[in-house]
């Protein structure tokens, strides 16, 4: 069984960070947003995976990205 069969990797909401508004009416802002990492159970439900479970998750997960592109000859790397 791969990572992939493990764990669901995906974004949370946005979040605004920081709004700044010029004195040309201009806008920017600043928003993120959260990667939350589930684990599946047995049952197929998930449970969302918080601090080192969560790294180590992580960390599994994009080395098995990397892989399946280097397999694949998938050119470059996810930004991460």
């Amino acid at each position: 069984m791969s990572i992939f069969d493990e764990v669901l990797v995906a974004y949370g909401p946005t979040t605004v960070q920081d709004i700044e508004v010029h004195e040309d009416g201009r806008i920017e802002s600043v928003t993120t947003r959260e990667i939350r990492v589930y684990e599946y159970q047995p049952d197929r439900s998930l449970l969302e995976l918080f601090g080192e479970a969560k790294d180590r998750a992580l960390e599994a997960f994009w080395a098995a990205v990397d892989e399946f592109n280097e397999i694949n000859n998938i050119p470059g790397r996810n930004e991460r």
